[in-house]
Order: structure tokens, then sequence, then C-alpha cells
């Protein structure tokens, strides 16, 4: 069987016209509250830190937060923690969202 009639695909005369006519590609502009954002695990790997910290490292950061210090400094707490020292729970920085992790390591392909 083939398709013919309406159901059938059809190249619209914009895509036809429009093709090869880009001579760049088009970039994205960063809005102003994410450009100080830092990367996950950004210059964490030649600190010395063990695997335990450098994880919790990278969890905090996803959650927004610079450090275990400014954690503890804006929630009043310390994140729960699994029996193994990885945090087990962290509250993102800005709303009320929290975030839960697994008991092993997530981000060790970061480093």
């Amino acid at each position: 069987l083939g398709v013919s009639g309406i159901a059938a695909p059809q190249v619209s005369s914009r895509a036809a016209s429009g093709a090869g006519t880009r001579s760049a590609a088009q970039k994205r502009s960063i809005q102003s509250d994410q450009a100080s954002e830092v990367a996950v695990g950004a210059g964490l790997c030649d600190r010395g830190l063990s695997d335990l910290d450098l994880e919790n490292a990278c969890r905090l950061q996803y959650a927004k937060w610079h450090d275990m210090d400014e954690y503890v400094t804006s929630t009043g707490s310390t994140p729960d923690l699994w029996p193994n020292g990885l945090i087990k729970s962290t509250k993102k920085k800005g709303d009320e969202c929290k975030f839960y992790w697994k008991k092993t390591p997530e981000w060790r392909h970061m480093w």
C-alpha cells in the first residue's frame, strides 16, 4: 500500500525555500540569573576531596548550593544522610522543592 492524497508527507514551501540560507548556527542568549551558575562538580577534582566528599558536593551543587556551609546557614540544619555518609535529601535553593538521592554514588562519572 502506498501513501497518497492529503495523508502523504508534504514538503512545505517554507522548508524548501529556507534550506541552506543560514550561514552560521544560531546562539541562544543566557539570561542574567543563569550566567552566574557554576556547573555541577566544577573545580572539585583538584581539591583533594574523597569520593564521598565529591559526591556530596555535587549533590549540593545540583540543588544550587555552593557548599555545605551555605546550605546549613540558609536552612538551619544539615541535609539528611544515608548510613554510608552520602546525602539522602537536599532542599533546592530558592524554593520548597526537595531532591532525594540514591544510597549509591550518582556523580562518579563526572570525575
